[in-house]
């Protein structure tokens, strides 16, 4: 086998490797959104976005963020990581 053909094999698996990876990250919700857990002060129903997702959604800077969950109550921390509530978010930056 040539050095070309070589490499394109190891591409398609590359390519049916993230495809794999790719569909299981769907099926388990896409990883952005988590369910809160129970006993934390938040809506049950409730889902929270991770920083990076809601910055990017609402247009605001991580710091920003991170400084609005812990002084604002707009999220908590999950494994170390500030996790978000869209909806106590949205209704934060609407009294602004």
């Amino acid at each position: 086998m040539s050095e070309a053909a070589d490499i394109l094999a190891r591409i398609d698996a590359i390519a049916e490797a993230l495809a794999e990876l790719r569909a299981e990250v769907e099926r388990q919700g896409g990883g952005y959104i988590v369910p809160i857990p129970s006993g934390n002060g938040l809506d049950r129903d409730e889902e929270l976005l991770e920083v990076s997702t809601a910055s990017a959604r609402f247009n605001r800077p991580a710091d920003s963020l991170r400084w609005l969950c812990r002084h604002e109550n707009v999220g908590r921390k999950i494994g170390g990581r500030w996790m978000v509530s869209p909806a106590r978010l949205r209704a934060r930056l609407e009294r602004e």
